[in-house]
């Protein structure tokens, strides 16, 4: 990871930015749930760590995922921000471009080659958002759901919606 009192700044200016996005003019939206320094007595400097663990509530914005939210963590990674963080939906959802066990797959955040460095986690929670409401086939990690995407549009809706109103949470 970069220089610690350097991440703390960094990560100490993600996270206050993750936090405006509740605001109703916000692009999109994000409960800020849980940071890591939460855990700390002194919020200027957390403990350093292997990992960094942030999670919160995505609200989509599509016709089958806009009635609930979706709980996602970030992982940073050690390599961080050279490297993109890891993002998990915590909440089972329908799509092509998450795995069974919640690892969200898009070339942004899963190639180190299209990360920069500058990118800030808003623009990561951006990326999960836009992705959720409109599913890449091309990157489906899931061959068969992004195969009923394409082909089926109608049945892949009907498999969302019924596992959205089963699993989403209260946007709230």
């Amino acid at each position: 990871m970069a220089s610690t009192s350097k991440l703390n700044k960094d990560l100490w200016t993600n996270i206050t930015r993750l936090k405006l996005l509740t605001k109703p003019d916000a692009p999109v939206k994000f409960i800020l749930e849980k940071t890591p320094f939460d855990d700390e007595e002194d919020e200027e400097c957390p403990k350093v760590r292997d990992e960094y663990l942030i999670s919160g509530r995505i609200l989509p914005n599509s016709n089958i995922f806009k009635d609930g939210a979706y709980r996602i963590e970030m992982k940073l990674i050690p390599t961080y921000p050279i490297e993109p963080p890891e993002v998990r939906f915590l909440t089972p959802i329908y799509h092509p471009n998450i795995t069974s066990d919640g690892k969200f797959c898009y070339q942004l955040l899963n190639n180190a080659s299209k990360w920069k460095k500058g990118t800030t986690l808003v623009e990561a929670v951006q990326t999960v958002v836009k992705h959720v409401d409109n599913p890449d086939a091309d990157y489906a990690v899931n061959y068969e759901i992004g195969k009923e995407y394409m082909q089926n549009r109608p049945e892949f809706n009907r498999k969302a919606s019924e596992m959205a109103k089963k699993y989403s949470l209260p946007r709230q």
